[in-house]
């Protein structure tokens, strides 16, 4: 057993300032953007069709309740165009701040850009536009998730085996960051090889159908990793056809419900948890400080954790702690 809840809380939340870049807006002489004098926010998902991304809004909610802010959450349903839509009516709105998940990082760019020219701030979490200034930007570690699920993945298979990689939307820099680390790292175990890597771009159904088709052409593999708790849950649904759940060990990214309940009963090996909660209650804390005139960070990079059936109660009971009761299964509450 590691650190109880409180250092948990801190090791989740803590934010790294990583290279000073640009922020978007006015600013002072200090670095602060000014206060605009608005108490309100649009915040644009990338999709509301999965949990991750349900929790992150329910935090978000939580968050602006008590900050007084009124949100206006908005669903792109992983559609740039329903995504650019979206942000256009926002700022022709003159929303206080344009608060973005992108669909994609390079298509997000022009969002970006065009609230900069109507002084409107702007900050993104989960994905990174890749152009456009922007007031912060907020996100767990992606390159460590990687490594440390395949550091999970070595110890699972007990340092030897085929593994396979599902990865995830390879147009945005979090699939390609989780995809970087992973590689990186699990090269460093030289009797694992990786036999297979395929996207499935987060989704589950996706992951299942990759997955049916990777076990045809490699019948004898340990273990997976999938870059993303959804995929992770297609992947157990093509193990439990072939009676391989707990033969072949899974890890995931993201501490979702599902996922949770998964290495609680043993069917998955880990999970690296990123509170989706968490990080909706800071992206909303930031952007009040935004809105305020505060000074933040370019970067605000949060931490994950390891989450395997050791400790799973006692994460699950950190997320009970933070209001997160969406995100914990009924099995571990």
């Amino acid at each position: 057993m590691r650190t109880p809840r409180k250092l948990i809380a801190v090791a989740i939340l803590a934010a790294v300032s990583l290279t000073a870049c640009s922020r978007g807006g006015e600013e002072t002489s200090t670095g602060a953007t000014q206060a605009s004098g608005k108490k309100d926010a649009t915040i644009i998902m990338s999709t509301l069709g999965n949990p991750f991304f349900i929790s992150v809004k329910d935090g978000a909610e939580a968050q602006a309740a008590k900050s007084g802010i009124t949100l206006n959450v908005q669903n792109a349903d992983n559609s740039d165009a329903t995504f650019l839509n979206q942000a256009t009516t926002a700022i022709s709105k003159q929303t206080g701040i344009l608060i973005l998940d992108p669909v994609g990082s390079q298509s997000a760019s022009s969002s970006v850009t065009q609230a900069n020219s109507a002084s409107i701030p702007v900050m993104a979490f989960d994905r990174k536009p890749s152009g456009g200034k922007l007031a912060t930007f907020v996100g767990y570690d992606a390159v460590q998730a990687g490594k440390n699920a395949a550091d999970a993945l070595a110890e699972a298979v007990g340092g030897k085996g085929k593994v396979v990689e599902i990865q995830g939307i390879l147009g945005t820099n979090v699939a390609q960051d989780r995809s970087k680390g992973f590689e990186q790292q699990i090269a460093t175990h030289k009797d694992i090889k990786v036999v297979a890597t395929q996207a499935a771009d987060f989704d589950r159904a996706k992951a299942l159908n990759v997955m049916t088709n990777v076990l045809q052409a490699n019948p004898d593999i340990d273990g997976v990793y999938a870059a993303n708790d959804e995929m992770a849950m297609g992947v157990l649904s093509a193990l439990k056809a072939r009676n391989l759940v707990g033969k072949v060990k899974v890890v995931g990214n993201d501490g979702i419900a599902d996922a949770l309940a998964a290495v609680s009963a043993g069917e998955m090996y880990a999970t690296n948890a990123e509170s989706p909660f968490a990080l909706g209650q800071k992206v909303v804390s930031l952007a009040a400080d935004v809105l305020g005139g505060k000074q933040v960070q370019a970067d605000e990079t949060l931490q994950g954790k390891l989450v395997k059936k050791d400790n799973v109660k006692e994460y699950a009971d950190y997320l009970v702690g933070l209001g997160d009761k969406s995100g914990v299964p009924d099995s571990l509450k």
